[in-house]
């Protein structure tokens, strides 16, 4: 790793976030992951890329290697923007382009409409415009993340007796292979007394008290002009191609590309993803 590399992965530990850094190009890209996910769920991408670009690829906080927030806070989706925000202030990247899967292709959505002057390009993979919740239903959306609030808090930490548990535990409640099991709980995990724990925060499982409404979120997302590209697994969420067909019309330049794989198809095939993406950013450049 060069000593530019050391320096920013330590300015960004100062701050509690943990990152990871493929390639050495001047153009920035900055990856944020799923849900539950950390930042090697970009790696099978990332050691496909040509050079020109500089990956940075970020554990949001309580994810990873991360630090978790604060005894008395919680994981609110708007929050995660602003983590954003900070790291590219703590790094001076004044532009950049954006890649973002699931949870992570929400946040670099909602942060390239608040800060479009920030933004190169978009690339979301699964993941397009907000999880928004019908007014009508606030008060038990409210009721109910505060039930999980209190079953969390009273939960002792889980232990696996070997890694291999937990890679079977993650494959049998996802849609990928064991092998990208291993690579994603790899980062999630750590040995304690001769036990298996996840380094996952346990209070991301619950359910946030605030989402915004519809009509909020299509408000936000009102007329987005950055140049952006959505890549959707044909095994992916159902909700993802809902999404699609309600925030379709806020993007002014919108490209879809379907792909064989599930809701992690970048990992799944990331041959395919990665030249979509690719080309996607070398237009931009007008390479």
């Amino acid at each position: 790793m060069h000593i530019d590399e050391k320096n920013t992965i330590k300015r960004l530990v100062d701050c509690g976030v943990a990152a990871q850094i493929y390639g050495n190009g001047p153009q920035w890209v900055i990856c944020l992951h799923g849900w539950l996910d950390n930042s090697n769920s970009f790696v099978p991408m990332a050691n496909l890329q040509k050079p020109g670009y500089r990956w940075l690829m970020i554990d949001l906080p309580g994810h990873g290697q991360s630090q978790w927030r604060g005894k008395d806070a919680h994981y609110y989706f708007i929050d995660y923007v602003y983590d954003l925000l900070i790291v590219l202030e703590k790094l001076n990247i004044e532009k950049c382009h954006l890649i973002g899967h699931s949870l992570g292709a929400l946040v670099c959505g909602m942060f390239t409409t608040l800060y479009p002057q920030r933004v190169k390009s978009l690339s979301m993979i699964e993941g397009i415009g907000l999880m928004y919740s019908d007014e009508a239903d606030i008060k038990q959306q409210v009721v109910q993340s505060f039930k999980q609030r209190q079953h969390i808090s009273a939960k002792e930490v889980k232990y696996f007796p070997t890694f291999k548990t937990l890679v079977q535990a993650r494959v049998t409640a996802s849609d990928f292979s064991e092998e990208e099991a291993k690579l994603l709980m790899s980062r999630n995990s750590e040995e304690r007394e001769g036990k298996i724990c996840l380094t996952t925060d346990p209070r991301l499982k619950t359910h946030s008290a605030f989402r915004f409404s519809l009509e909020q979120s299509m408000h936000l997302f009102k007329d987005i002009s950055i140049p952006s590209l959505l890549i959707i697994g044909d095994k992916g969420y159902e909700f993802v191609k809902e999404n699609l067909e309600t925030f379709k019309a806020s993007f002014w330049d919108l490209q879809v590309e379907i792909v064989e794989g599930g809701h992690h198809c970048h990992m799944q095939n990331p041959v395919k993803c990665i030249t979509y993406i690719e080309k996607h950013l070398n237009t931009i450049n007008g390479t």
